[in-house]
């Protein structure tokens, strides 16, 4: 990206801001028909007599096929460039949703999510690595606000389509979440020019291309791996890992779990969907004002006391009495992630440039992320069907755990983009690394 596209510190124009609108668009698309299909299919799986376990198979294969591909992805992009990895997502995803409409048993439609996994997980892994190299920092908070508004507007409208279709319509919808991906691949192939490479946006917002001899050249040698590797894995990328992992976990147990739940206190399909919309409402309202809150403030409080408030309302859920209750628990669980998974994914491209392995850094964080997910989607079913309250709590152990550990791993870790005074030496010279930073 030049120096004419860079966004300098207000909005993203130029090359970033198309970039940032066809990312969106394109996030929108696919996620809106992922949600069409997600909310309903443990049910539908459940109709055709697949034990709770084979249903916790089921939905881990997409994570599975996510996990196979994230870290692949991060490295790809970094060396043929965001676009071309975004459409061979989008292509995975598409043919994964043919053949989960072809399937005719569990092991054909868990090798069915596997293509979907994998085909998703390289495009949300293109897509946020896309936006952290190619936007200034001072804007990134709102940038991944803005990926993040896409991602929750499909979680909003896809399950009011799947709840109106049913789960006796479901194989069409299969074919329509397909079709959606398709769709999402428009906006990519005409409007992304064809080579968009990793850059990493300096200070002032000026498109620099640093870092990529690293990212892109092959390894030469296991002492090359090694010091790539200590340069990315510093405590503040440990962090990021840990929160990758309880959130992780505790996505794993609503994929599998959560209609399982709802059926279990007799909501019918209709209101399960309705669920999933009003989790997502509080997000798209509260997206940019959360995206101008992590721009402003201390990243790290915001990600810390934003777990921590949702551990709470995670183990909630299987005890609460009505469902008015837990629709009021959800949206303000909604507005929590608004905050947490921007400031997250701001400190994520903070730590990866620092290192100049942007595409590595959130290669590895939606590989732990995903990991941890496929253990939870697996396990969670058979612990539902032990105690319906105990995935629940376990996933909110987690996110408590989370809050707890990531203090001490950030303690040196910048929580804004302002500049930060240089260390000195003790003869009054500026030493070699500026960019310390302290609480």
């Amino acid at each position: 990206m030049s120096r004419a596209d860079a966004a300098p510190a207000g909005t993203p124009r130029g090359g970033a801001g198309r970039l940032l609108a066809v990312l969106t668009v394109a996030t929108l698309l696919q996620w809106l028909g992922s949600f069409a299909i997600a909310p309903l299919l443990p049910l539908y799986l459940q109709g055709r007599d697949v034990p709770a376990a084979g249903i916790g198979v089921v939905m881990a294969a997409f994570f599975l096929g996510a996990l196979l591909s994230q870290y692949l992805a991060g490295r790809a992009s970094a060396i043929h460039g965001h676009r071309v990895v975004l459409l061979v997502g989008l292509a995975g995803y598409a043919a994964g949703c043919l053949g989960l409409y072809l399937s005719t048993g569990v092991e054909a439609a868990s090798a069915a999510r596997v293509l979907q996994g994998a085909g998703a997980g390289a495009f949300e892994v293109a897509t946020l690595t896309a936006v952290a190299t190619a936007v200034a920092p001072g804007m990134r908070g709102r940038a991944f606000s803005a990926v993040y508004t896409g991602q929750l507007l499909g979680v909003t409208i896809g399950p009011l389509f799947g709840g109106l279709a049913g789960e006796k319509h479901l194989d069409a919808l299969f074919l329509a979440s397909g079709a959606a991906g398709v769709l999402a691949s428009l906006p990519v192939l005409w409007l992304l020019p064809a080579t968009v490479l990793a850059t990493t946006t300096g200070a002032g917002g000026a498109g620099v291309r640093r870092g990529l001899p690293d990212d892109r050249d092959p390894p030469r040698g296991r002492s090359r791996v090694w010091s790539r590797a200590g340069r990315l894995l510093t405590p503040g990328m440990a962090g990021l890992l840990v929160v990758a992992a309880s959130d992780g976990l505790t996505s794993g147990v609503y994929e599998t779990c959560w209609s399982l739940l709802m059926r279990r206190e007799g909501m019918s399909t209709a209101v399960i969907g309705l669920t999933f919309t009003l989790f997502g409402l509080p997000y798209l309202l509260f997206a940019w004002p959360a995206g101008w809150l992590v721009d402003h403030h201390d990243r790290r409080v915001l990600v810390v006391v934003s777990v921590a408030l949702r551990a709470a309302a995670v183990a909630s859920y299987p005890f609460l009495p009505v469902l008015s209750v837990i629709l009021l628990v959800g949206c303000l669980e909604g507005v929590l992630l608004s905050v947490s998974r921007p400031a997250a994914q701001s400190l994520l491209a903070q730590e990866s440039a620092t290192a100049g392995l942007a595409g590595r850094g959130q290669g590895l964080f939606a590989t732990t992320q995903t990991a941890t997910t496929v253990v939870a989607s697996v396990a969670s079913g058979a612990l539902f069907a032990v105690d319906h309250r105990l995935p629940f709590v376990l996933a909110a152990a987690s996110l408590l755990a989370s809050a707890l550990v990531v203090p001490m791993l950030w303690r040196a870790v910048a929580g804004t983009d302002r500049p930060v005074p240089a260390p000195l030496s003790p003869g009054g010279q500026l030493l070699s690394d500026g960019n310390a930073a302290g609480l």
